[in-house]
């Protein structure tokens, strides 16, 4: 039960942070400036990799597997962000 809830966890934030930089693609200059747009960019993909690397522990390991909410919380502000820039993206299209 672990296992597949974590599992599930981790494609969340996945989906997130590929979500997030699918924005970015999009975000004009008057929403976020460049520089802070590459910012998000490397930590969306620092917070993809290390979903990558936690995945992997997952599937290597044959005893159950916990992430620390420590470990989690910069993916959950991550995820917060994406939100916000999301909302004001569509907000400036509107």
């Amino acid at each position: 039960m672990l296992r597949s809830l974590l599992a599930s966890l981790l494609a969340d934030f996945d989906h997130w942070f590929t979500r997030g930089q699918s924005i970015l693609e999009q975000c004009p200059d008057s929403v976020l400036a460049s520089g802070d747009r590459l910012d998000l960019a490397e930590r969306l993909a620092d917070g993809k990799r290390s979903i990558a690397a936690t995945r992997s522990l997952l599937q290597a390991s044959s005893e159950p597997v916990a992430v620390s909410m420590k470990a989690m919380a910069p993916w959950h502000q991550l995820v917060m962000e994406v939100w916000a820039l999301s909302a004001r993206v569509s907000r400036s299209s509107g």
